[in-house]
């Protein structure tokens, strides 16, 4: 299925990010959840929820044209199976040298998160979450890349950057400074490669979805757990 505005979603990705839930859910169930965020168990598991199955859908922001990369049959169908992207097709579609590129917001990867985000600024240190955020920003630019036929590949990991920092400066809001920091760090981060994708095209640029949707739901979901200890 052909990259569009309406994505197939990646069943694998969704099974490992359901098991994951389960033991979320249950936590929600009994209350554990969500306070040092300024939230209601019930409502905190609803938002992580809708991250993960609205992250099918984009939103266009503009169209430009990029440079198709040159990969074997070979390259392009592992690079298309490690990533879930259609990438032989989308080689093959148009001119055998350019990409008429969409540069899109992904609703679970970017949006939501943007928003959640945002909404915790008044419960958040704000010198601590800016530090610390500065510090993501740098570590998203020089552990990402602009990957060819994908999109821009943010490292799975690189929430984890947050814990050891926001433990140092801000213990007792851990987890709204993790999700704040990390967040805005991270998609932050990525919208410095915008003006990168002109030599590494692809077909669609998804900022927050492919290459990058995991390492945004990573960071929500380990400032979710972190809010069972503060």
């Amino acid at each position: 299925m052909a990259r569009g505005l309406i994505n197939k979603p990646d069943l694998k990705m969704l099974a490992l990010f359901g098991f994951v839930l389960l033991p979320i859910f249950y936590l929600c169930y009994v209350g554990k959840l969500g306070h040092p965020l300024g939230l209601y168990s019930h409502t905190l598991f609803i938002i992580i929820t809708a991250m993960l199955l609205l992250q099918i859908f984009e939103i266009p922001l503009y169209h430009t044209r990029t440079k198709k990369p040159d990969y074997t049959s070979r390259e392009a169908s592992l690079l298309g199976e490690i990533y879930s992207v259609p990438l032989e097709e989308e080689l093959k579609r148009g001119d055998p040298r350019i990409y008429d590129t969409t540069v899109t917001l992904n609703m679970g990867g970017f949006i939501l998160p943007l928003l959640f985000a945002l909404s915790l600024l008044y419960i958040t240190p704000m010198l601590e979450a800016i530090l610390i955020m500065l510090i993501m920003i740098v570590a998203t630019h020089f552990l990402s890349e602009p990957k060819s036929g994908v999109g821009i590949t943010v490292p799975n990991y690189i929430g984890l950057l947050t814990v050891p920092f926001a433990l140092a400066l801000a213990p007792q809001s851990i987890a709204s400074v993790i999700l704040v920091s990390g967040v805005l760090g991270i998609l932050i981060g990525m919208m410095t490669f915008i003006y990168s994708i002109k030599e590494c095209g692809s077909a669609y640029v998804n900022l927050g979805g492919t290459g990058s949707f995991q390492a945004v739901y990573i960071t929500v979901l380990l400032s979710v757990l972190f809010s069972f200890f503060a």
